[in-house]
């Protein structure tokens, strides 16, 4: 008997071993179209072997598990590119948002970025960048550059006779009519306060989210259906002497952002979230349950009126009240992410979106005409937050896949670009690109290859 025990067990540890030597490391994947494996990334358009791409040295010596020499490679990569975009500057230390954008700040992409996992690597430059953001937003209130003041809204506007690229110069900031999903930050600092309770720093979040609501989000909610008023998140809407591909060609530079979003109101879900949570930590229990009972009520006004009968999300809801009769990949994807819909409704949420081996588009369907840039192309950071929703949805494994459609778009140095153009499929833009590579961050985050 005891010789028969020995042998079960003998076998039972080879076995195990065998499997471990076995098991593949991460990332593979292979379609008809698309493969990463630990020698390459190949696509309709082109191959890139491993030995081709840039061999990075990051300051961040995190290291992956689990992981074969491409994904190492790629991590490097997005690590470099990420540190790549610290900006010193008089006014703080911040994180830029790629190479072609130089000392700009953007709040969607410090927040974007950190929430796809910059958060868990970089917590104090994240941490700062979110201050410098909210220093020069709340400075600015809603002054705006010429053409930009929305009449139709409360607020104490006031309106320059600087033209908006002359507003970017001065403030290295657009006015805020051209960043209404600005409320994105809330979001960034309580998962950054989450993960690193040793920041948190409970009455700076709290005081500037009063601030920011009462100057800035306040004037937009509308009360006759409990929504919020905005442009889409990170879509830009028309400008002054040119329109934008992102919107109805017939709309106005105040049409645009009067619209009500499925993406930015899902923000907004978020940050009343945060908000409730900050007095929570701060022992303002009636505020806090003030600040909860808001986001209830916001959250059955998304599903109450930005829904198709199918139960998928509208792009946008229209002043007139008809929606826009068309979905967007981003807003789909926060309605699942934040929590606005679980379960079989999330399921419908991105039910019959098309997805394929160049990313999600961005619209479905794309407005007419040949105009890109919004329209027409997929985003990598757009399709990662959707094949996280996917995951969420579904309950199933979509990280292989998702590293692919980010490996694809290391083209040219080696870095990870902006967008993919729909026409060619072939991606574009700005190159180390600060939410494409937090978005490799996060598929790593979501294989469980690093803590």
């Amino acid at each position: 008997m005891m010789r028969q025990y020995l042998q079960f067990l003998l076998i039972s540890v080879s076995l195990f071993f065998v499997s471990g030597c076995n098991e593949k490391l991460k990332f593979e994947y292979r379609s008809d179209k698309l493969t990463l494996n630990n020698e390459y990334i190949k696509d309709s358009l082109r191959i890139i072997y491993v030995d081709s791409l840039p061999g990075c040295h990051p300051v961040n010596n995190t290291s992956l598990t689990g992981a074969n020499k491409m994904t190492d490679r790629l991590w490097n990569i997005a690590l470099e590119n990420i540190e790549s975009n610290i900006i010193k500057t008089e006014d703080g230390e911040y994180f830029g948002a790629g190479q072609n954008f130089g000392l700009r700040i953007y709040t969607r992409d410090i927040s974007y970025s950190g929430i796809l996992g910059v958060n868990s690597l970089y917590p104090r430059k994240i941490l700062n960048s979110l201050k410098v953001t909210r220093n020069l937003r709340l400075g600015l209130g809603l002054r705006v550059s010429e053409g930009h003041m929305i009449h139709g809204l409360s607020g104490n506007w006031v309106q320059d006779s600087l033209s908006e690229k002359e507003f970017l110069k001065k403030y290295r900031t657009n006015c805020y009519t051209r960043r209404t999903d600005d409320v994105v930050w809330l979001w960034a600092a309580m998962d950054l306060f989450e993960k690193h309770p040793e920041l948190a720093d409970w009455q700076w979040i709290y005081e500037n989210g009063k601030n920011c609501f009462d100057e800035l989000y306040d004037p937009f909610f509308d009360p006759t259906d409990g929504l919020y008023r905005g442009q889409a998140s990170f879509i830009d809407i028309h400008f002054m002497e040119r329109k934008a591909s992102g919107y109805p060609q017939d709309f106005s530079v105040e049409e645009c952002v009067m619209i009500k979003s499925t993406s930015t109101n899902c923000l907004y879900y978020k940050g009343l979230l945060s908000m409730a949570s900050a007095a929570k930590k701060l022992n303002k229990p009636e505020e806090a349950s003030e600040w909860l009972q808001k986001a209830k009520k916001l959250k059955q006004a998304i599903v109450s009126n930005l829904r198709f009968e199918d139960s998928t999300f509208a792009y946008f809801k229209h002043t007139n009240g008809e929606l826009e009769q068309r979905r967007d990949a981003f807003g789909a994807a926060l309605a699942v992410v934040t929590g606005i819909v679980e379960g079989d409704d999330a399921l419908k949420a991105i039910a019959g979106y098309p997805v394929s081996w160049a990313g999600v588009p961005l619209f479905y369907p794309f407005y007419p005409g040949n105009a890109s840039y919004h329209n027409n192309t997929a985003w990598p950071f757009v399709d990662t937050f959707f094949l996280w929703a996917k995951e969420i949805a579904e309950g199933k494994d979509y990280t292989s896949f998702n590293a692919a459609l980010l490996a694809r778009t290391c083209v040219k140095d080696g870095s990870f670009h902006e967008v993919v153009n729909w026409s060619t499929k072939n991606p574009m833009g700005s190159g180390s690109q600060l939410w494409s590579a937090s978005a490799f961050v996060n598929v790593c985050r979501r294989a469980d290859l690093f803590k």
